[in-house]
């Protein structure tokens, strides 16, 4: 059984490897593929670690087929709106202020 002391080390170890790579913007994110896959991705991932033009030649090339995630901000929604096929159409998003019907409640 390890000592509490070998555990506090190993610990301590990961928290300034994870602060370390934060600190250079990466995060580690861990994916299940299949097996006949594995080696793609993991090609992927060094490729995009390593940044430069092959980086974006593979950002660029997978993005029209990847999902585009949660907006985190407003700024996120006016984009994806912007970029949508609404923003062609005549479109009219302006809230209606009207104070509504009368309701008889007996």
């Amino acid at each position: 059984m390890p000592s509490s002391n070998a555990n506090d080390s190993s610990k301590s170890r990961v928290a300034l490897h994870r602060t370390k790579v934060a600190a250079v913007g990466s995060r580690r994110v861990e994916v299940t593929v299949p097996t006949s896959d594995a080696a793609l991705v993991k090609s992927v991932a060094e490729t995009l670690r390593s940044g430069g033009k092959r980086a974006e030649l593979v950002r660029e090339s997978l993005k029209p087929f990847v999902t585009i995630g949660k907006a985190r901000s407003g700024n996120d929604l006016v984009a994806f709106l912007r970029a949508s096929p609404l923003a062609q159409g005549d479109f009219d998003a302006s809230r209606d202020r009207s104070t509504g019907r009368a309701v008889e409640l007996s």
